[in-house]
């Protein structure tokens, strides 16, 4: 029997969470059976995770494992709200702003935590039929599609009541593998997982999405023009996307297919193991 009262999956649509789902499902590679898997949407994933999430939403429920959508609204929209003052914190995007010393500087990050982490754990809670404010009494699993090769972002979770898991990682499996192993069941491909407009992305993840997904990209530089300037929110330098503290449309990608192929230019400081996967 199980040590754990629920085992979840959290569910990004991305390559390794979506071979983990399928895993867990057939019960495969050493993968727990989930009870529920739960997709956080920020509204600002690109259309391809979209087009996965219908996909193996019915693939999953057909095999046995509900699927929640949960969603705290669309970060990019209100993000905007945000810069035209009406309200009044930074709205908390890494975006990258001129430092004391010159240098690009990061400002702080809560995207995450409101748009990822806070609707997965109220679906979690109304799943275990707890109302808001109300002690979790049972003991849950959530299993995390970060796979061997990026193991720097495993984190505990700092809820009590919730233990992380990382099947992939037990089970020595990369990415590579992962997409392997959708190919050979004959299943869609599953493509990277995050928000067109995430700051943490490297220069080959920019320049394949200006390359490969055009549509993505201008999404971004829109993005990335409307949010120049913060001081409604006080903060003082203008703030942009690309760690080149230029105009994210005008930036030299063309080196990008020589590039690292990490989605994000420092997997140590990307977003808490939740996002991209």
């Amino acid at each position: 029997m199980s040590d754990y009262d629920l085992t979840y999956l959290s569910w990004g649509a991305g390559t390794q969470s979506t071979a983990m789902l399928v895993m867990s499902a057939l019960g495969l590679h050493g993968v727990p059976r989930a009870t529920v898997a739960v997709f956080s949407d920020t509204g600002d994933e690109p259309a391809s995770v979209y087009d996965t999430l219908r996909f193996y939403k019915g693939w999953a429920e057909g095999h046995g494992i509900e699927v929640v959508v949960a969603s705290a609204g669309t970060l990019s929209t209100d993000a905007l709200a945000h810069t035209k003052g009406d309200r009044e914190n930074y709205f908390g995007l890494p975006v990258f702003v001129h430092g004391s010393d010159g240098r690009p500087s990061m400002l702080r990050r809560k995207c995450t935590r409101d748009y990822k982490i806070d609707p997965l754990e109220r679906a979690v809670r109304t799943h275990l039929g707890y109302a808001k404010g109300e002690r979790v009494k049972d003991r849950v699993r959530c299993l995390i599609g970060i796979s061997s090769d990026e193991v720097v972002r495993m984190k505990p979770n700092p809820r009590p009541w919730i233990t992380n898991d990382w099947p992939l990682v037990d089970a020595r499996l990369s990415r590579d593998d992962c997409i392997g192993f959708l190919e050979r069941r004959g299943l869609p491909a599953a493509t990277k997982s995050s928000c067109v407009q995430c700051p943490f992305h490297s220069d080959y993840h920019w320049g394949q999405m200006k390359a490969e997904d055009p549509e993505s990209f201008a999404r971004a530089v829109a993005f990335d023009a409307a949010i120049r300037d913060q001081e409604v929110a006080g903060v003082r330098s203008q703030v942009f996307l690309h760690r080149s503290l230029k105009p994210l449309g005008a930036v030299d990608f063309e080196t990008w297919r020589d590039g690292t192929r990490s989605m994000f230019g420092g997997m140590n400081q990307e977003c808490e193991g939740m996002c991209g996967v």
